[in-house]
């Protein structure tokens, strides 16, 4: 039974809702079957030893419980990945990529795939005048201030990127008191340069919202690119 508490944090700490349910059904069997031979050979055993077997048992089933809960999600999710791959035309695996990464920086999937969009149609080793990198194109400097240890190659690698770059736009979407175009304009114009202008009564918005709200394009967030770089500071 030392065994037990051991595999149940293994249980929890697994990823795969498939590997979850596979460790909690193993973990069920042994206390089933050692109170099942414990009853048919008449053992005898204190109330410590029959409360830790049950016990170990019934946190044995909840762990299946919530393994199949999260693999009926996790079905779910895909099917709303494959969704999102139709939607932008690009690969599931890329798909799913920006999906998982904006779920676990809560961040909404359709603004994060429609940011990816706008930032890099979708191009991995995309390079901006100013140094932005990769599909979020985040600069070096707000990496490492948002992931301390990031290097430039790092932002290079999907996962990392996408990751670092929701992570900034939660940050921006939480400064702006979850104001979606305006954490997407600081997204794009600096945070600076919005506080700035919305503290002189001017309207910060140059259409990049738009853009990755609705995938239209807009000449002026063109032109500014264009004359200035995507400068995230």
């Amino acid at each position: 039974m030392r065994k037990f508490p051991e595999v149940r944090a293994l249980c929890a700490q697994a990823r795969r809702p498939a590997i979850k349910l596979l460790i909690g059904t193993a973990l069920i069997a042994p206390a089933a079957t050692f109170m099942a031979r414990a009853q048919v050979e008449g053992w005898e055993l204190d109330e410590g030893v029959k409360a830790q077997t049950v016990s170990a048992e019934v946190e044995a089933r909840t762990a299946v419980a919530e393994a199949w809960r999260a693999k009926v999600l996790e079905r779910e999710r895909q099917k709303l990945t494959a969704q999102f791959a139709a939607e932008f035309n690009i690969p599931f695996d890329l798909a799913d990529e920006i999906h998982w990464a904006a779920l676990q920086e809560n961040v909404d999937p359709q603004v994060a795939f429609g940011l990816v969009r706008a930032e890099s149609s979708f191009r991995t080793a995309a390079v901006s005048p100013v140094g932005a990198i990769g599909l979020t194109q985040l600069l070096p400097s707000t990496a490492r201030w948002l992931a301390p240890g990031t290097t430039r190659k790092d932002l290079l690698e999907p996962r990392t990127n996408l990751r670092v770059g929701f992570r900034y736009l939660r940050h921006l979407l939480d400064e702006y008191d979850g104001d979606t175009r305006l954490a997407l304009t600081a997204y794009n114009r600096g945070p600076g340069t919005v506080d700035r202008l919305l503290k002189s009564g001017r309207n910060p918005e140059n259409g990049y919202a738009d853009m990755v709200l609705t995938g239209k394009s807009d000449r002026h967030v063109t032109l500014m690119n264009r004359k200035f770089g995507r400068k995230k500071s």
